[in-house]
């Protein structure tokens, strides 16, 4: 599966504006602005900072924030990685060796709002924080479902991305699953409310899109 890469840079501005525009016209990375996410908070995929005042003070919030995103260095000269520091690349580089690198970060674990529940890192915790206790496969559609980010995800691909079905497989484990799912989520597992089906797809529905509808 190919998934947009959420980046963020901290570096001086001449480089950033650089990067911005490279990114920009290259696709497949989404930029984000602003400060960084909060601990937990599964917003970027990756930072890209340098040796500058703004890149050092970044790195040092990452730090003290335990931020699990992969970080990248552009460092003025090779060097190993320094502590909060997942890779160094050298000036000068090229743009397709930045790429290379961030392609090969591992992702954070999907995360969402599943009405009042919360799903990270394969987990689901209640509203009071107690953990639900899932199955193996459970987890792995809610995690191909949360990738989604609240859009709907077709039988065919589940059954792909989950168990590894090639198309026209028949079978019902998929129907079976997200059964069990309903009945540890929703209130009326015969209304669901937040594990919705579209059509032949599901998606996710979080408590705000609940309260909307």
């Amino acid at each position: 599966m190919s998934f947009t890469r959420r980046i963020m840079v901290a570096a001086e501005p001449e480089l950033t504006a650089s990067l911005a525009e490279q990114f920009s016209a290259f696709g497949r990375f989404a930029l984000r602005a602003g400060a960084l996410p909060a601990p937990g908070d599964d917003g970027i995929d990756a930072l890209l900072l340098d040796e500058s005042p703004r890149g050092r003070d970044a790195l040092a919030k990452a730090r003290r924030r335990g931020l699990r995103s992969f970080v990248l260095l552009i460092a003025q000269e090779a060097k190993p990685p320094p502590a909060g520091v997942n890779a160094v690349v050298a000036r000068p580089f090229r743009f397709a060796d930045l790429v290379e690198l961030l392609d090969s970060a591992p992702r954070p674990a999907p995360g969402a709002n599943i009405g009042p529940y919360r799903f990270e890192a394969r987990e689901l915790r209640g509203p009071a924080g107690a953990r639900v206790k899932l199955t193996e496969k459970e987890a792995a559609i809610l995690s191909r479902l949360a990738e989604a980010e609240g859009g709907a995800v077709s039988r065919e691909s589940l059954l792909r991305d989950v168990w590894g079905y090639g198309p026209g497989v028949s079978t019902r484990t998929l129907e079976t699953h997200i059964c069990r799912l309903r009945r540890k989520l929703e209130p009326a597992p015969d209304s669901p409310r937040w594990l919705i089906t579209e059509g032949p797809a599901y998606r996710l529905a979080g408590l705000q899109d609940d309260l909307a509808s």
